[in-house]
């Protein structure tokens, strides 16, 4: 695929992508040395747990953010369009949640035992398996929401669009939307987010995760605008030409 330009609010992911990695470089490492190390099985199966997905989600976070290398996971069926995450991305950070919580179970239970050979203080005994295990009950649940709900996805058809979010659903009825902008967050970390405004409900919504489907998030920003601001298009989502449209990113912005 080609690039669409990206949206003049949006300043892309690579500055918080190159400092995820930066800051989670010498903590995989660390955790690395500890499981070489390290004398009793569950030290190393731990250690090597979190150093191993902190380095498959870091993976996925360069290609995603840093590279911007994400290829659509597109469906037409039904007189439906579907995108979904880039399918690299989203098994790499499924495997990092699977791994992390596998070795998080294993330090729940057993640090307070005191049956892992990690250097812990009194009060972090106590504090991190209630991290840890917060941690793992969300990655557990999310993978459990995810197979039944199915995973997170854009869905377009003539009448509305429909933003997935594993446990939860929003649609918009085209009709109903009376802008859909490209905006910066303030809050921190900033995000590139697409904003829906209707006259349903809700009344301002905020599309945060548009990066995971298409290259840096443009192509769908461009996309929902195209179809919102040409309502003789849509037709086009339903006989498989928006499919082609979004394969060859032509999507002209006769919109203000």
């Amino acid at each position: 695929m080609t690039y669409v330009d990206r949206p003049g609010a949006w300043r892309g992911g690579r500055v918080i992508g190159i400092l995820f990695v930066t800051l989670m470089a010498p903590a995989a490492g660390a955790l690395a040395v500890t499981a070489i190390r390290a004398h009793d099985l569950p030290t190393v199966f731990v250690a090597a747990a979190f150093s191993l997905a902190v380095c498959v989600a870091a993976v996925g976070v360069v290609r995603t953010r840093v590279l911007e290398r994400v290829q659509p996971d597109i469906d037409f069926a039904g007189g439906l369009i579907t995108l979904r995450y880039d399918r690299l991305y989203d098994r790499l950070i499924r495997a990092a949640l699977a791994v992390a919580a596998a070795g998080g179970i294993v330090f729940v239970v057993l640090v307070p035992m005191g049956k892992l050979d990690l250097s812990l203080t009194p009060g972090q005994r106590t504090f991190f398996p209630v991290a840890v295990g917060i941690i793992v009950v969300a990655a557990i649940y999310g993978e459990y929401a995810r197979r039944k709900h199915g995973p997170p996805s854009v869905t377009l058809d003539e009448e509305a669009v429909t933003h997935h979010r594993t446990s939860s659903s929003t649609t918009f009825r085209w009709v109903d939307i009376t802008r859909i902008e490209a905006e910066r967050t303030e809050a921190r970390p900033a995000r590139d987010v697409v904003i829906v405004e209707s006259v349903g409900d809700p009344a301002r919504y905020v599309i945060g995760d548009a990066p995971w489907y298409t290259p840096g998030g443009a192509t769908l920003y461009a996309m929902l605008r195209f179809y919102w601001l040409n309502p003789a298009a849509r037709i086009e989502l339903t006989d498989g030409r928006a499919f082609q449209r979004l394969s060859a990113e032509e999507f002209v912005d006769s919109g203000p």
